[in-house]
């Protein structure tokens, strides 16, 4: 993969962030002369990576300047999201159009398995956006859910996908494609797609916390995302909020992830109700806990004013706000993005009370200058973002601080 040169990559991103879409502009906010801003422009266009738009709108009767933008056909990137039960993948052209979406359910956990259908729905997903005529493959990016070494290309450790332990998988797909293939945690690919393409649009700062089938975070400081000197910063699911608490897969106990994943919420609404404890939550026809008892049906009893929903919704509420209060004491991050599985569902009922324990339990002057908002995206959301990463390293940003 190709890094540009510097003017060229002052111009590029320029164009992308929107802060300048003239020559005259793109001359001012990058520190070129006008005559080095036409050249490198007019080479931009003629490689592909801008294009030119409408005609902007000025004073005069003089020819008009036309607008600059990403060039629509420059080339695109493949992004895939490796969870223990699902496979999602996202085309992306080079000026951030999504070009194509597949998500699919493997029946397998097996490394070789899962690695082997993962290298078919690549090749899908290539061959699919290639049809779209966008140009050539720029690259590919992964998200997996587990410990990853970014820089390495290596995935240390993956909960839930035994044999995944110290697995090459950059390398070993790029010797498949031919083409440079980045690896990353997908909870950060998930916050790279909100900075770039989301609600965190534009902030240089900012926490994203997810909290769905696992609990995780993508810090991002400066512009840069902070992975910590072993590469694995941003496991917020297991920073302690209940003593004494369920027992985690960490092997500790009151990690956050053992109190307000999905699957902890799940679990401790079926002990309950196994319990005896009265609620409208379902039983099976036999009286027994029901197996398909969801954070929906949770959320929507909740409304109608069950006890026992209410309540896990509002232990939910308290240990998030726990964590988020810890974590706004140390970074003091200005905004701070929700989303998963756990938010999407119960946002309407625990936001607002997250903001109120945040504001009790964090620093005053810190934590009445935090904003707390839910993330833009439902799904899809971390092979955007694993797509987002081959765009950030062909302009050459810091932000993936790799």
């Amino acid at each position: 993969m190709n890094h540009m040169e510097h003017n060229h990559r002052a111009i590029v991103n320029a164009v992308r962030e929107g802060t300048a879409l003239s020559r005259i502009d793109l001359s001012r906010s990058s520190n070129l002369s006008l005559a080095t801003a036409k050249r490198v422009v007019d080479e931009l266009l003629e490689r592909g990576m801008l294009e030119e738009g409408e005609a902007l709108r000025g004073p005069g009767r003089g020819r008009k300047a036309s607008a600059l933008r990403l060039g629509s056909r420059y080339g695109f990137s493949v992004g895939a999201d490796v969870q223990p039960d699902s496979l999602r993948l996202t085309g992306l052209a080079f000026d951030g159009t999504v070009i194509y979406r597949r998500e699919l359910s493997p029946d397998t956990d097996d490394r070789d398995s899962l690695q082997g259908l993962l290298v078919a729905e690549l090749r899908r997903a290539l061959a699919d956006s290639s049809a779209a005529s966008r140009g050539s493959l720029l690259g590919i990016g992964v998200g997996i859910a587990g410990l990853v070494d970014a820089r390495e290309g290596v995935v240390l450790y993956c909960p839930g996908l035994p044999g995944w332990e110290n697995a090459p998988l950059a390398s070993t797909l790029g010797e498949c494609f031919g083409v440079e293939v980045l690896v990353d945690d997908a909870v950060r690919c998930m916050a790279l797609a909100e900075k770039r393409h989301g609600a965190a649009r534009g902030l240089g700062t900012f926490l994203y916390l997810y909290i769905g089938s696992g609990v995780g975070s993508g810090i991002v400081l400066d512009n840069r995302i902070y992975r910590g000197t072993n590469g694995v910063s941003g496991e917020f699911g297991h920073i302690t909020v209940k003593e004494d608490g369920p027992l985690c897969t960490c092997g500790n106990k009151g990690c956050l992830e053992a109190v307000v994943s999905a699957r902890a919420i799940l679990e401790r609404a079926r002990e309950l109700v196994a319990a005896g404890v009265h609620s409208t939550l379902g039983a099976d026809t036999a009286g027994s806990p029901d197996q398909a008892l969801s954070l929906e049906g949770i959320y929507q009893a909740a409304l109608r004013g069950d006890k026992l929903a209410t309540m896990l919704v509002a232990e939910a509420e308290e240990s998030i706000g726990i964590g988020v209060a810890d974590l706004i004491n140390i970074f003091d991050p200005g905004t701070v993005v929700l989303a998963g599985e756990v938010i999407e569902t119960f946002h309407g009922l625990i936001l607002e009370g997250i903001q109120k324990i945040v504001r009790r339990r964090a620093l005053h002057v810190i934590s009445q200058r935090t904003v707390i908002m839910k993330g833009a995206f439902e799904t899809n959301i971390a092979s955007l973002g694993a797509a987002t990463l081959v765009i950030e390293q062909i302009l050459g940003n810091e932000v993936l601080n790799l």
